[in-house]
């Protein structure tokens, strides 16, 4: 049965679950009036804003439309084609001979379904090199979330799930400075 945290807020139980962990790990931080507890540092971080934005996501991007943009416009000559038969099968001052109109029908359908062919393993191979180009992005970003908190001295970097983040704790923009010093630098030993 659903918890009325649960139903207001249509999160996991597992967050909720982190959630009431932090809170409670939290309370001896909160209870200790002592410096430790004075200078804990939380910071928020908006990670799918960071991979949208990272320099590297971009470069991504670039590489995945200029590998599968000769693929893409040999798909669109596919559809010109496609579209020119259906324009003469459909054309009714041509008249042609029925077996004319017969094998331009197959051609045709024969067209279609290898157009389909080709869009689906387009898409499929598409998603794929994306998946595995934005892994790579992801990973860029976590670790650079990770050095950012190591230092800065942050006890703790949140992500997904935060309903409020005040703008003093939001470190996204830093971390984006960050990825993009850190592919200008690899850009320069290139």
């Amino acid at each position: 049965m659903n918890s009325a945290i649960d139903k207001i807020f249509r999160l996991p139980r597992l967050f909720l679950s982190m959630l009431l962990w932090l809170a409670l790990s939290a309370l001896p931080a909160m209870a200790d009036t002592g410096k430790d507890a004075a200078l804990s540092r939380i910071g928020f971080v908006d990670i799918p804003y960071l991979i949208d934005k990272a320099p590297q996501a971009l470069e991504a991007e670039q590489r995945l439309e200029a590998e599968f943009a000769p693929r893409q416009a040999e798909l669109q000559e596919q559809r010109d084609q496609l579209a020119e038969l259906t324009a003469k099968l459909n054309d009714n001052t041509l008249e042609l001979p029925e077996a004319d109109q017969i094998r331009l029908d197959r051609e045709t359908r024969g067209l279609e379904r290898r157009i389909k062919r080709s869009e689906q393993d387009f898409r499929e191979e598409l998603n794929i090199q994306k998946n595995n180009e934005f892994k790579k992005v992801r990973i860029l970003v976590l670790e650079a979330i990770a050095r950012f908190g190591k230092t800065h001295e942050y006890d703790l970097i949140v992500s997904d799930g935060v309903l409020f983040a005040a703008k003093r704790i939001d470190v996204t923009e830093r971390i984006l400075e960050s990825l993009v010093k850190e592919n200008l630098r690899l850009q320069s030993a290139n």
